[in-house]
């Protein structure tokens, strides 16, 4: 079926006009207050969180097709101050930063009194929804996917694009090096499960470096993640640093990812600068710079969106003058 006309809109404010997603994240809450205050996360107020979204959304925001922020600390407020560049595409957090647990599952949960209509009201143009997601915790693993179904709905409804972020996570007493062996087949069951039910899928990485840097297996897994996602997919930093960061866009990319949406690994290192200018002005030159490194290598090694095998787009044939009576 063709994408319907809100979600086609959506997707290509979120996309430069070469058709790939070059988006940096500032929707992180727990993450970003252990990086200002790393020992004690919880002093961090909520004014200081919205003076570090706005400055990472008026550096960064021009120098991206489009921004992820959270309703709570950034996406108002900072099209309240003018941050951002209107010629980008905005997507905005729907999960809250508290999931539920059930055992070793871990259930994302919508932020209470927030909901797809109230987020395309505001302005945004796309949902974003975090699951933390693992295919052998049945019972979890079927929790996690009424919560998608769910949002994938709405966002039928609000015909506004759905992007779905998914992250593995280890056992309890699990080792780092256990995990890392097993977390290849765990992301891509995970796209095979649930990408479906979303416009533009936010994979991780499926091997982590430090245990796997075979280019031959690397790329092997990428392209069984690219079979595996039902549509177009970025890869997304998990906080690694802009280095590896870098390697990984561009092995994603070349076998078959259409960009990047990726936060902590371009602007994580000067969120912590406590005067407002010094900060401003390293994120105004690191940042970006590091922006412009990851852009680079997505712009020349990814795939449009468009030329995914899961997409099919409307043509002007498709709306007859008298579409908008049955929409």
């Amino acid at each position: 079926m063709a994408l319907t006309i809100g979600k086609l809109s959506g997707l290509r404010r979120l996309a430069g006009g070469q058709g790939i997603f070059c988006i940096t994240a500032m929707d992180q809450r727990n993450s970003l207050k252990a990086l200002v205050s790393p020992k004690n996360p919880q002093s961090v107020s909520p004014a200081q969180m919205t003076e570090i979204k706005i400055d990472l959304a008026a550096t960064l925001s021009s120098h991206s097709t489009a921004v992820l922020l959270d309703p709570q600390y950034g996406a108002p407020q900072a099209i309240a101050a003018g941050a951002l560049d209107p010629h980008v595409g905005l997507i905005v957090t729907l999960e809250g930063d508290t999931p539920k647990r059930v055992g070793e599952g871990i259930i994302t949960q919508i932020a209470p009194g927030w909901s797809v209509e109230k987020l395309a009201r505001m302005g945004g143009d796309a949902v974003k929804l975090l699951v933390r997601y693992r295919p052998d915790l049945t019972d979890a693993a079927a929790e996690n996917r009424a919560v998608v179904q769910e949002v994938s709905e709405q966002c039928r409804r609000w015909d506004i694009p759905f992007v779905l972020e998914t992250v593995a996570y280890p056992l309890s007493g699990q080792s780092a090096e256990d995990f890392a062996r097993e977390k290849p087949q765990l992301v891509i069951q995970t796209a095979r499960e649930l990408s479906s039910m979303c416009d533009l899928y936010k994979a991780e990485f499926p091997d982590n470096l430090q245990y796997q840097s075979d280019p031959a297996v690397l790329e092997q897994h990428c392209r069984e993640l690219d079979q595996a996602s039902a549509v177009p997919w970025v890869i997304l930093s998990a906080g690694a640093d802009i280095g590896p960061f870098a390697q990984m866009v561009e092995i994603a990319c070349k076998n078959g990812a259409s960009g990047f949406l990726a936060g902590r690994a371009i602007w994580k290192d000067y969120v912590a600068i406590a005067s407002p200018a010094e900060r401003r002005a390293a994120l105004e030159h690191q940042a970006v710079h590091n922006l412009g490194v990851i852009t680079h290598v997505a712009r020349r090694d990814a795939r449009p969106w468009t030329k995914h095998r899961g997409v099919v787009l409307p043509t002007p044939a498709d709306f007859p003058p008298d579409w908008y009576e049955a929409y």
